[in-house]
């Protein structure tokens, strides 16, 4: 189950929203909280599956109550709710069910915006041009290219100069050519794509590449992983769609993928979006003992989807006198006792004294408190047991 976001987390995420959409989607919030995956919010939008209901990793009442909080930090921020209509995307243009659960159904009926400014828009998005360069954006997000094809050529006949024209363009491209070309040619067209369609597009660029990102990972399916080519691997592809399960599956299916940087990060990654946080959390484990610079440069990104985490790497990173990046997986002992975080077998441990040290702090921890097992962690690692006794 997902865990519900503190106050501070839920602003902090609400304002990162508006600042990258211009509004607050209830959708959008549960997606990025975490409550709603993207395979399931894809394949309800896409009419395989009846409502969103039954694929929150959270009660009803918890997506009610994170709803309901957002949407009083929006109206104290001085943004107005407005009435919000969920279609489905490809040939299912209809106005889709989220469920049966009705205070769910209504938190998610309202978007909150700044309030309109008529003389604005007016001057400024009341006009043909922009009418047409908002239905090609949402007709390429909603799996809708002949439609994008229709206003492309409505707005060439408006304004044969428009300065977007090639862009739209080069994105139906993209999005026609999804099967024609080589899988290295394929990831490299969509890596280039994706600034023009970060542009053209804003968020919605998510929807448009999911389905591009799926194609590629299919044609990538049975092939080896390439360390001097990390990305031409379905894992990536997978997660790049956002089908964290299907990404999780094709990284375990390598023979030794906990030896390769790229994807024991992805792996890490996917688990902790599948709700799997102790498979995550023995990924960033086995990360810091075997790629210690790795793990510090990933943990410290503001990429790092764990924030959790993140938080409790700063406090690492604070002590003094420091631990090294190694002695992380033993000090997160101290910090989240019985949270599932123990070794679950001897192969998920260094065979030196990192190893040594976590075993005998997890005792500790955990209760089997003896002048022995003191002892020993003296003698593998005084300063956690300096900290053990400490907190």
């Amino acid at each position: 189950m997902a865990e519900l976001l503190s106050n501070k987390d839920l602003g902090v995420l609400v304002d990162r929203l508006l600042l990258e959409q211009g509004r607050l989607d209830p959708l959008e919030l549960l997606l990025s909280s975490g409550l709603l995956a993207y395979e399931d919010y894809e394949a309800w939008r896409l009419g395989r599956r009846s409502g969103i209901q039954g694929a929150l990793t959270a009660a009803p009442a918890d997506g009610v109550e994170l709803l309901g909080q957002a949407g009083r930090y929006c109206s104290g921020q001085g943004l107005v709710a407005t009435p919000a209509e969920h279609r489905g995307w490809g040939a299912l243009d209809q106005v889709l069910c989220v469920g049966d659960d009705a205070a769910l159904v209504q938190a998610c009926a309202w978007v909150y915006a700044p309030p309109p400014d008529r003389p604005q828009l007016d001057l400024f998005q009341d006009t043909s041009a922009l009418l047409l360069e908002d239905e090609i954006r949402r007709a390429l997000a909603g799996r809708r290219t002949d439609r994008a094809r229709e206003q492309v050529a409505r707005l060439m006949q408006q304004d044969p100069r428009h300065r977007q024209l090639r862009g739209f363009l080069r994105l139906i491209h993209v999005s026609d050519a999804s099967d024609t070309a080589a899988p290295r040619e394929r990831l490299q067209e969509l890596l280039s794509i994706e600034p023009l369609a970060r542009e053209l597009l804003g968020h919605w660029g998510r929807d448009f590449f999911a389905p591009l990102w799926s194609a590629l990972a299919e044609t990538l399916t049975g092939r080896s992983f390439e360390p001097g080519a990390p990305m031409l691997h379905a894992g990536y592809a997978w997660a790049r769609a956002g089908r964290w399960a299907a990404a999780r599956g094709a990284i375990e299916a390598e023979p030794d993928w906990r030896g390769e940087v790229s994807l024991l990060l992805s792996h890490a990654e996917a688990c902790w979006r599948m709700g799997d946080r102790e498979a995550a959390r023995l990924d960033w484990r086995w990360l810091c003992w075997e790629h210690p610079l790795e793990a510090e440069r990933a943990i410290s990104s503001p990429r790092l989807p764990d924030r959790s985490l993140a938080e409790l790497w700063n406090r690492f990173s604070d002590l003094d006198p420091p631990l090294d990046t190694e002695d992380f997986p033993a000090w997160l002992l101290l910090q989240e006792p019985g949270t599932g975080v123990a070794p679950t077998g001897t192969n998920s441990l260094p065979a030196d004294e990192r190893g040594a040290a976590y075993r005998l702090l997890s005792r500790l921890v955990a209760g089997d408190d003896d002048i022995e097992l003191r002892r020993e962690l003296s003698e593998t690692h005084p300063q956690l047991l300096r900290l053990f006794l400490a907190r």
